[in-house]
């Protein structure tokens, strides 16, 4: 792994010039596992309570001159990190919970190193995935584990979405709704619609899913959000 790229945008090599001296190690995702042991019971009571984070360690080193003004503008860019990529895995991206950065260290005249991290959420997302546009009733296909999807709903009136088989009842007054699986939200722009929808935000499991709704609904937009552990 020689670069990693943030935000789509911000590669490390091509953008600011870095080298990575110490690449991180891949980190396995683990599940966060409460035991209690009860009174009777053979073994204990195993309580799965969702994933751990997944922490990217390394180093980069910058080389040339103007090293510290170099260093005073990468190290913002670093922090305010949304989403990280890595050379050696193209196909995924992280999801960035927070980034840190270290001071720097002289190695040469030229070369100056500094340490980073990436604090992720546990799930690899694969990256250049369409959209998918409904039109009519039908199925949808996740190939990884249970994603958060973002859908965005168009028609008008009180209405019926139904999501592997789980009803969730809309009203769309201007026209159409966002429901944020991941946020948890519903919304039109900018302006909260949580009072407009009952029921459990969409998820997709692995496999199939079938997607249908009622007369008044006529296209869904769908960001699926596909996800790997």
């Amino acid at each position: 792994m020689n670069s990693f790229t943030i935000d789509e945008k911000h590669n490390s090599r091509v953008t600011w010039g870095l080298r990575v001296t110490e690449p991180p190690l891949i980190p396995p995702t683990r599940r966060i596992v409460e035991s209690i042991e009860v009174d009777g019971r053979e073994g204990t009571l195993t309580l799965l309570k969702g994933w751990d984070d997944v922490t990217f360690d390394m180093k980069a080193a910058i080389v040339g001159a103007n090293v510290q003004q170099r260093f005073r503008e990468i190290v913002p860019v670093i922090l305010a990190a949304q989403t990280v990529y890595f050379s050696n895995d193209t196909s995924v991206y992280y999801r960035v919970k927070h980034a840190e950065a270290g001071g720097l260290s002289r190695l040469l005249s030229t070369v100056y190193e500094f340490p980073l991290a990436f604090v992720c959420d546990p799930f690899r997302y694969l990256r250049g995935v369409a959209m998918i546009t409904m039109t009519s009733s039908g199925s949808v296909t996740n190939p990884g584990v249970v994603s958060l999807p973002r859908t965005k709903v168009y028609g008008t009136g009180s209405q019926t979405l139904t999501i592997g088989g789980k009803q969730i009842k809309l009203n769309i007054l201007a026209g159409n709704l966002t429901l944020d699986s991941a946020l948890m939200e519903c919304f039109v722009g900018s302006t909260s619609q949580n009072n407009q929808m009952q029921g459990a935000f969409p998820v997709f499991g692995p496999g199939s899913t079938s997607v249908s709704w009622s007369s008044g609904i006529t296209k869904l937009e769908i960001e699926p959000r596909w996800r790997f552990l």
